[in-house]
């Protein structure tokens, strides 16, 4: 029961702090971060082999590509 509250007071501060951002979009791409970071999370917890895999390309197509510039 705590790590939903303490999930929910972290979702209110992310979202006070959207709207405190210097203009709208900066605030809708800090909550899709926010989002994105959640599901990585969501799914190392429950599919961790998969996830991992998945996120270890993801993380090696950018890599690869910042060196390539």
């Amino acid at each position: 029961m705590f790590i939903y509250v303490l999930a929910s007071v972290f979702y209110l501060f992310a979202l006070v702090a959207a709207f405190k951002m210097e203009t709208p979009l900066k605030g809708v791409l800090f909550v899709l971060a926010i989002a994105g970071v959640s599901g990585l999370l969501y799914l190392f917890i429950n599919f961790p082999g998969t996830s991992g895999l998945s996120v270890a390309l993801m993380l090696g197509a950018f890599i690869l590509k910042q060196g390539r510039r």
